[in-house]
């Protein structure tokens, strides 16, 4: 409760005065309300399943809030570490024919891939300001998993600098719907639930597509009512015909048209 008191303290709200905002638990953007009731500050996030909701009596003058805020601690923001690239996780060579064999077959570039020499993996690096700080590793050999996080630091792989964005299935379907769509960023979220982190991100773009593979429509639905709910931004579920990473034309020309609009 103290943090709570003391993020409403700082916004110093008058009487009568009330603001809209994102929340400061479930960070859900545009969600929570703040109301100076006659010095009673009521306070409530509509997010569903947030349970950040309540009122108290401030009993301070603007002064004292002051000198309270100037009291608490503001944490240290994390940076993650940079990647210790593994000896066996190495530039490809001429000799790597699977590396080369899983290029050739999905028609990507390989400037920016790795291999992984001991597990037989196509790496897919993820940058942070510029450092490498994990990494997504594709088995091309049948080796489980088939897809490997080395570090598991990094919370999503995104490419592409365009305030329109589509989420899909994996960093594979991530590479290829930036080189087919002109203008649009891709994301592949790790994972198998959107967090706190994810919707940060994409609440850094103006609109959004999920596209994940057809036998996941229902999880297509959910993650953009999720979405759209966290952010309050546009987003669209693309029915595919196909995966992504198939190029099939109907689909590529689909998410051309939502990029264009």
């Amino acid at each position: 409760m103290n943090n709570i008191r003391a993020f409403l303290d700082s916004l110093d709200l008058a009487d009568q005065q009330s603001r809209r905002m994102d929340c400061p638990s479930c960070h859900s953007k545009n969600t929570f309300s703040a109301l100076n009731d006659g010095g009673s500050i009521v306070y409530n996030c509509f997010k569903l399943n947030c349970s950040l909701t309540g009122a108290y009596h401030t009993g301070m003058t603007a002064h004292e809030i002051r000198l309270r805020l100037a009291k608490v601690a503001k944490p240290e923001p994390t940076e993650p570490e940079t990647m210790t690239i593994p000896e066996y996780v190495v530039q490809p060579q001429h000799e790597h024919e699977l590396f080369w064999k899983y290029i050739d077959k999905w028609g990507i570039p390989f400037d920016t891939l790795m291999y992984d020499v001991k597990d037989k993996r196509v790496v897919f690096p993820i940058f942070y300001k510029g450092r490498m700080i994990d990494a997504i590793g594709r088995s091309l050999s049948g080796q489980q998993p088939k897809w490997l996080r080395y570090t598991g630091v990094a919370d999503y792989y995104v490419l592409g600098n365009s305030k329109s964005i589509v989420l899909v299935e994996d960093t594979l379907s991530a590479m290829i719907a930036t080189q087919s769509v002109e203008g649009l960023s891709a994301m592949a979220i790790l994972g198998t639930s959107l967090t706190d982190k994810h919707m940060a991100k994409l609440g850094e773009y103006n609109f959004i597509i999920v596209a994940l593979d057809p036998d996941a429509a229902h999880k297509t639905l959910i993650y953009k009512k999720e979405i759209e709910s966290w952010t309050g931004l546009d987003t669209i579920a693309l029915r595919l015909d196909d995966d992504i990473k198939y190029r099939v034309s109907s689909d590529i020309e689909k998410l051309r048209v939502l990029t264009n609009d």
